[in-house]
């Protein structure tokens, strides 16, 4: 069984289905209200665990009812907790995110009061019997430190590019594994191309970049060669924490020793499956399933900007 070790972010969500945007100064009857738990590396760490593997979370965590509800949903589903420090009166980040028929999203969100992850807070030790760090982009400082420990001792550390905030600049050389986002790339390095930017993401260090496009797959590069990894054709009804998703498949197969473009089948995989079901969480597959998508699922046909080979 894999170990992998994750940092960063977690939030409280409420998900609000819609059968389209409100205009302004009107009222729309909604089919439900649903809350959940989300943030990157909470729901990553939560996908992780379903699929078997053994998870330990790093993420501040605070004491008001939403961080109580996130705590008991991450221990519910087998997440350690024990690395992840709680933040006595500080209020969660909470997001409301509405969602169209298409699965399309609207995001209004607080950041909340929760501090952030010091380095002086991490150990080395967390990496002991680690197969993968994985970090999201909400924490670089404390994630830096435990990617530096982690290169000395040959852990490999893979990067959720999601916002390309302050200090990432600084996290991204240490990083073997960055899977960007369309935004992430580009932000960073400055090209607009997505073939030039993963060329540009990778001169910085990462022995292995990618761009997701949600439905159009992922754009990589092997050798300085780009190519496609198609998205899989599924029936959607959220994309909310498809991205986390993305990233702990990915995550698990390179602990698992697979090869890089398998590597990011399974990301897209464990994503795709995600979406059948509202919220980051509650569609979130067993290993199983994923195997069943991989041997026996559809591709779609749709390719992001610049395609790839």
């Amino acid at each position: 069984m894999s170990t992998l070790l994750v940092v960063g972010y977690n939030a409280w969500d409420v998900i609000v289905p819609l059968p389209a945007l409100p205009a302004s100064d009107t009222k729309l009857e909604t089919p439900g209200l649903l809350t959940g738990g989300g943030g990157p590396a909470a729901t990553a760490a939560v996908a992780l665990a379903r699929l078997g593997a053994q998870v330990r979370l790093v993420t501040p965590l605070a004491d008001d009812p939403p961080g109580l509800s996130q705590r008991r949903e991450l221990q519910a589903a087998g997440v350690d907790l024990s690395l992840s420090p709680t933040r006595a009166g500080a209020a969660s980040p909470v997001a409301v995110i509405l969602v169209e028929p298409s699965g399309a999203r609207t995001i209004l969100w607080r950041r909340g009061g929760l501090p952030g992850l010091a380095p002086a807070e991490t150990a080395a030790a967390w990496l002991d019997g680690v197969d993968v760090l994985l970090c999201d982009s909400h924490e670089p400082a404390a994630a830096a430190a435990l990617a530096t420990a982690a290169r000395a001792r040959g852990v490999p550390v893979v990067l959720d590019g999601g916002t390309a905030r302050q200090g990432l600049a600084e996290l991204v050389p240490l990083c073997d594994d960055v899977i960007a986002s369309s935004v992430f790339a580009p932000a960073l390095t400055g090209e607009r191309d997505p073939i030039a930017a993963l060329r540009a993401l990778a001169a910085r260090g990462p022995a292995r970049v990618a761009i997701t496009y949600g439905s159009a797959g992922c754009l990589a590069l092997a050798q300085d060669a780009p190519f496609h990894v198609p998205a899989f054709d599924v029936p959607v009804r959220d994309t909310t924490g498809a991205g986390d998703a993305f990233h702990a498949g990915y995550a698990l197969a390179r602990a698992e020793g697979r090869p890089f473009a398998e590597s990011l089948a399974w990301g897209s995989a464990v994503a795709a499956l995600k979406c059948r079901d509202w919220g980051g969480r509650r569609g979130l597959p067993t290993r199983s399933e994923v195997e069943a998508l991989l041997r026996d699922g559809c591709r779609r046909a749709e390719r992001p900007p610049s395609g790839g080979s």
